[in-house]
């Protein structure tokens, strides 16, 4: 059964000749990826019941299709010699019934459902409550003479011990991570908190917040499928850099993978199912993967109707016939981040979009802080509160708003999309400055001036806006206009964010 032209296949003689002898077929899957103490427990308490033991373990390919492409941690066929070696009294040495698994198979990928079980016919099928529904259960009781349900073995599962292994490793690269995790995760529950919404999957959405590793803005998604609820959170790139992951520079770093996409990978193939229930309204890119899926209901608790993202991702539902169900006008959505303020203490780098300290008059940070909490970037052209006197095709220009003492004229020239490190300026973002830049001077008559452009650490910039953007000034005559560079690491005195 352990022979090297046989490895992996069921051995149909040894398991004929057990059965002719009267014994007791046990059979117990898994991955078994990371092989830890719970395993082994598990499979000891599946050969205690049974003295013929199969052990069935996931092929790569098949746990990949359904958890990824980064797992499994172990190749099928260390896995395989893993559980080959328990229980022996030697290393190598394997004696009939003296060896945990009397006999191993690797399932293929291709294996059709319960191929395995229907194979061997078991005395008894040892698994755990969360492997199948109710209703499996009753049908794998015609398939085997019984189902041993038994409890988990280890207080957390492997996927769970790589989470929080993840964002230990996060929370290195992080400022203050764990502080603005639990803050967030928090804040998101008290504001989707309802009287009217409880139940499945909303109680389980709720606990499944905190499986998220992002600090930002955790969210969950949830589906049914066969009458048992999944559930997938959005994950950070913890690889990344720790600028990168701190600044969020989503526009050229895939820096969360969304609740919608691994909840799908959590179902993979184990049925269909029509209907996502989600915390935050999906994103375009995510729509577009759910109507592949062939979804055609949508349950949101919240929504940001105010971003482009979210406008494309409606037209793209009615555009489809997705049916939209807005969760949010059954109870009062709470806007209160204090809890995340209180838990930085006053940590201004974790400000996704602005930099406080650097604010020179309390309107304007009231302004640029009303804009954070509500996850919105006030140079958003969408969004910012001025006139825009023209777009080239990387910048839009407009006056400032909070021009500088002693200035005729300054003008904005902020990025018309979300970058914010001078690195990931292209040349031809480069050359299209060049050309914004003349052109402001021959249109608007500018005899003389400077073109001002911070980059880096706002701290040293100077900078209260985080996305790029330049300033083009002109003095007034007979007059110094101050250009700071340099920042600060406390607010102005006599300003407070409120």
């Amino acid at each position: 059964m352990y022979s090297d032209e046989n490895i992996g296949k069921l051995d149909i003689e040894a398991l004929k000749k057990a059965k002719a002898e009267g014994k007791k077929i046990g059979l117990v899957q898994g991955s078994w990826d990371q092989f830890h103490i719970g395993h082994l427990k598990y499979i000891k308490k599946a050969k205690e019941n049974c003295d013929y033991l199969i052990v069935g373990v996931d092929s790569d390919a098949k746990i990949q299709k359904r958890k990824g492409k980064n797992r499994p941690l172990i190749p099928e066929k260390e896995r395989y010699e893993m559980i080959k070696e328990l229980g022996v009294s030697k290393p190598g040495v394997y004696e009939a019934g003296k060896s945990i698994a009397d006999d191993i198979v690797i399932k293929s990928v291709d294996e059709k459902k319960w191929g395995l079980i229907k194979e061997v016919n078991p005395d008894v099928l040892i698994t755990i409550t969360e492997n199948y529904t109710t209703e499996e259960y009753n049908a794998l009781t015609e398939i085997c003479n019984s189902v041993l349900i038994l409890p988990r073995q280890a207080e957390t599962s492997t996927s769970d011990k790589l989470r929080k292994k993840l964002m230990a490793n996060m929370s290195d690269k992080v400022t203050n991570f764990e502080a603005k995790f639990n803050a967030a995760v928090e804040e998101t529950r008290n504001r989707l908190s309802s009287d009217e919404i409880k139940g499945e999957p909303f109680d389980g959405m709720m606990e499944h917040l905190s499986d998220s590793t992002d600090w930002v803005s955790p969210v969950v998604a949830a589906a049914k499928v066969k009458g048992k609820w999944y559930y997938g959170t959005n994950q950070c790139d913890h690889t990344l850099s720790k600028k990168d992951l701190n600044e969020r520079t989503e526009l050229f770093y895939s820096t969360v993978e969304h609740a919608e996409i691994n909840l799908l990978k959590r179902i993979g193939d184990i049925g269909e199912t029509d209907t996502v229930y989600v915390s935050l309204f999906p994103c375009d890119r995510c729509m577009k993967t759910l109507i592949d899926k062939g979804i055609k209901k949508i349950y949101y608790m919240e929504d940001h109707l105010d971003r482009n993202w979210s406008k494309r991702s409606h037209l793209l539902a009615e555009k489809k016939g997705i049916e939209l169900i807005d969760l949010s006008s059954t109870f009062e959505i709470k806007e209160d981040v204090s809890s995340i303020e209180e838990s930085v203490e006053e940590d201004y780098s974790s400000y996704k979009y602005i930099y406080p300290p650097n604010s020179r008059k309390q309107e304007q940070l009231d302004i640029m802080t009303n804009f954070e909490k509500n996850d919105k970037d006030p140079l958003d052209p969408d969004l910012i509160e001025q006139d825009i006197l023209f777009f080239t095709k990387y910048w839009y220009i407009s006056e400032n708003r909070f021009p500088y003492e002693n200035v005729e004229r300054q003008f904005l020239i902020a990025s018309r999309y979300p970058v914010y490190n001078i690195e990931d300026m292209s040349e031809e973002m480069w050359d299209d400055l060049n050309k914004v830049w003349l052109k402001l001077i021959s249109e608007y008559g500018l005899d003389g001036g400077a073109l001002c452009f911070r980059f880096g650490d706002p701290s040293l910039s100077g900078a209260s806006l985080k996305r790029l953007h330049a300033h083009l000034i002109m003095p007034k005559v007979e007059e110094k206009a101050k250009f700071t560079v340099g920042g600060h690491k406390t607010l102005k005195k006599g300003l407070e964010i409120k």
